[in-house]
């Protein structure tokens, strides 16, 4: 049996115990092997609890008291809901035995909201060394936890395999305490039935920050459950939006001052640089150029291209480098990555790039090589820029940490 489909507004919430949601699944499982009840052809059928135990455990032994004496209390109380109808009662003192009408146990999974449990997992966690009663109970709360994943369309090929929703509300579909549902949780994430991300990190809400909810997955689905949630902080965390605007900050600061010792380079102070530094440049300038290449090409390989197209083809060309002023580095020709891509922290978008300094753009102020070339501040005025009323010079150690657009 691959799936067992279940009622959902029957096996969640206040509606039954349970005991009635452990019988429920026993019964759906001898109804999906041997009772024909999607064509209505037979709905009555002979079942003892011994079967039904043997359908939710998977075990030859002996079943423990506990578990017989749930599951026959959760035939009355199935009856009670009318959900099934108990015609006979063919008991002994040694057994328990009943014939039972099951046609109010039809499932019509066109109109009908429903959830899917796999028989293994019953098995799992009626398997697993806790007491039987807590286990009974740990049932239903795993089919509460999964009757909370997403089925909306927005999900595409997440559907059913996600859940968001709080631990109170999971509390109230599993008719147990918030405290319980922690305790459970531990225990089906370390059998490996469900996987549960923790986040560490607020939403605002208003004016006022929340937790971000758990995301619940069954184990199978960690690693989606992992993207998903992850990409959900980075969209809407405070904490992650913070790290995101210092890290892109940070690269962007970089990039402008690669863009300026490019143009110091082309300049003729080459020299100025260690090996290290023109490596990063090279690299630098390799993938800006390439992506701009890319989008000439992509406007140019456009059946027809508007004179917006055009001018805007013309500005990309524009920011193309000459690469060649590399060539006077021999240790560059050497390298064995020499013009390979390049792994870097942040991927250019053309917006971008445009926002990046030309040879143009270079202050006169930085041509001294001079102030370039040394690690202490200089005391020459001529070399230096006035800066909210004050000289600042800008020194080789110094250049990677100035936004040069501050200067004026």
């Amino acid at each position: 049996m691959d799936k067992l489909f279940l009622k959902k507004d029957l096996v969640t919430g206040f509606n039954l115990t349970q005991d009635g949601v452990l019988a429920y699944i026993a019964l759906r499982i001898i109804i999906d092997e041997s009772i024909p009840l999607y064509n209505k052809s037979s709905t009555v059928d002979c079942v003892s609890v011994n079967r039904m135990a043997y359908t939710i455990v998977a075990s030859q032994e002996k079943y423990e008291k506990v578990l017989l004496d749930s599951l026959q209390r959760g035939i009355f109380e199935l009856q009670l809901a009318n959900v099934i109808q108990i015609l006979q009662d063919f008991s002994t003192k040694t057994s328990n035995e009943y014939l039972i009408d099951f046609s109010g146990m039809y499932l019509d999974t066109e109109k009908e909201q429903f959830i899917t449990i796999f028989p293994n997992e019953i098995h799992i966690i009626l398997g697993c060394a806790e007491i039987m009663k807590k286990k009974i109970s740990m049932l239903k709360y795993f089919v509460a936890v999964v009757s909370t994943f997403n089925w909306s369309k927005n999900m595409r090929k997440l559907q059913g395999r996600i859940g968001t929703m709080s631990m109170e509300f999971i509390a109230l579909q599993a008719d147990i305490s918030p405290r319980t549902c922690i305790r459970y949780n531990e225990i089906l994430s370390k059998i490996k039935i469900i996987y549960i991300y923790k986040s560490n990190d607020k939403v605002r809400d208003g004016d006022k920050l929340r937790q971000i909810k758990n995301c619940y997955s069954r184990y199978a689905d960690k690693e989606i459950c992992e993207d998903y949630a992850s990409n959900y902080e980075n969209w809407y965390g405070v904490k992650h939006k913070i790290l995101l605007t210092q890290k892109n900050k940070e690269q962007a600061d970089n990039n402008r001052r690669l863009a300026q010792i490019y143009n110091r380079i082309c300049e003729g102070y080459g020299d100025t640089y260690d090996k290290e530094t023109i490596r990063k440049v090279q690299k630098y300038i390799t993938n800006k150029n390439r992506t701009l290449q890319q989008e000439i090409d992509a406007k140019r390989a456009q059946e027809y291209m508007t004179d917006s197209d055009r001018r805007w083809v013309e500005k990309l060309e524009f920011q193309i480098k000459d690469e060649s002023v590399f060539e006077q580095f021999d240790f560059l020709k050497a390298d064995d990555n020499w013009g390979e891509p390049v792994s870097m922290e942040h991927d250019f978008s053309i917006e971008e790039i445009l926002d990046m300094p030309t040879e143009g753009e270079v202050q006169m102020n930085l041509t001294n090589i001079d102030c370039i070339g040394q690690n202490d501040l200089c005391k020459n005025k001529s070399h230096c820029a006035n800066l909210h009323g004050e000289l600042f010079c800008v020194t080789k150690k110094d250049l990677g940490f100035i936004d040069i657009d501050d200067l004026y």
